[in-house]
């Protein structure tokens, strides 16, 4: 599977607008936001438990736990960029029930139609 759930909640809808606003400059990819994004997870994954970045073996962990339902994640959240973008939207125009409405009907075809993509 390349996608998940998403919930309806503040940080997924953050993570929807940074792809929006980062994406409006040509030669930003996905690529390196999601890396960022990725890597701010694991930072701040180590700061809520009292680490820094010098603990290899925890951002191991992490990455050996996490990665692939994250990207997946961020997988998701892509697609809802895709979904908002082809309707013609621009970065100004971001509102919250866009965004929701395309999440909840993206759930709603997760398992008939995007879980068979591979």
């Amino acid at each position: 599977m390349s996608f998940c759930i998403l919930e309806s909640d503040k940080k997924t809808f953050e993570y929807f607008k940074k792809y929006v606003e980062f994406l409006e400059t040509e030669e930003n990819t996905c690529h390196i936001l999601d890396n960022r994004i990725q890597a701010d997870e694991i930072r701040d994954h180590l700061k809520r438990h009292g680490m820094d970045e010098n603990h290899k073996e925890e951002i191991d962990r992490w990455i050996d736990e996490n990665a692939r339902p994250f990207r997946e994640y961020l997988n998701t959240i892509k697609l809802v960029y895709v979904v908002w973008k082809c309707m013609g939207n621009v970065w100004h125009s971001i509102q919250w029930n866009d965004f929701n409405r395309i999440q909840e009907n993206l759930n709603k075809i997760k398992d008939k139609c995007l879980d068979t993509i591979f």
